[in-house]
């Protein structure tokens, strides 16, 4: 399982907060525009942040406009499960 972070050019210090607050220990990569370009499912709320999860065949499972830690967990977990 590969997990990473992507910003769009987030200043390194909001970054700094961010990773503080929420404990993550995964790499934050800059994206170089492409990511942010795909559209985004209607419903789902304001883009950003963009929380993606996707499974290990390339299948976007998850989508959301906020960073929850219980909810992506439990996602990755119920799918490190699937055979």
């Amino acid at each position: 399982m590969l997990v990473y972070g992507v910003h769009n050019g987030t200043p390194p210090a909001l970054l700094a907060d961010f990773v503080e607050q929420t404990g993550v220990t995964y790499p934050i990569l800059k994206d170089s525009g492409t990511l942010w370009q795909f559209d985004y499912p209607p419903g789902s709320g304001y883009p950003y942040p963009r929380d993606v999860i996707i499974d290990k065949n390339g299948v976007i499972r998850s989508i959301k406009s906020s960073f929850n830690v219980a909810e992506a967990e439990a996602l990755v977990k119920q799918l490190l499960a699937e055979p």
